[in-house]
């Protein structure tokens, strides 16, 4: 069997992983997998873990990330999110993702009652304006 090269990609970095022989994640379709000369594939990734084994290695790895795009040909997996965790402890790599989303989530609420704020403050200037 051939392999493939993984390409994971984030605005802090870039990883290279050469010979990968089997991938696993979730769509919005469901789960599926990547074998080396599988026909094109262009799709978006939901927020969880994927799974991979490297040509050669015992076990699986484990790749924990909020959602990105995914897209295979011409034997390179191209993986490009905001950010993502390597590791081989799938249930260690679980609790972070799930920290991770917490505390998003926080910052999202956060984010949306400061805005009501602002939105609030300059309702209440504009009506002073307008006497």
């Amino acid at each position: 069997m051939s392999a493939f090269e993984l390409v994971l990609a984030c605005p802090c970095r870039v990883e290279r992983i050469a010979a990968v022989e089997s991938f696993v994640a979730s769509d919005a379709s469901g789960r599926f997998g990547i074998l080396p000369r599988r026909a094109p594939l262009i799709t978006v990734l939901l927020f969880g873990l994927a799974r991979f084994r490297e040509a050669d290695a015992e076990g699986w790895r484990y790749l924990a990330l909020p959602g990105g795009t995914l897209r295979f040909g011409d034997g390179r997996l191209s993986i490009a999110c905001r950010h993502f965790t390597l590791g081989d402890d799938a249930a260690a790599l679980q609790a972070a993702l799930t920290e991770q989303a917490r505390c998003e989530d926080e910052r999202r609420a956060d984010l949306r009652h400061n805005l009501d704020r602002f939105e609030q403050v300059l309702l209440q200037r504009l009506r002073e304006m307008e006497r």
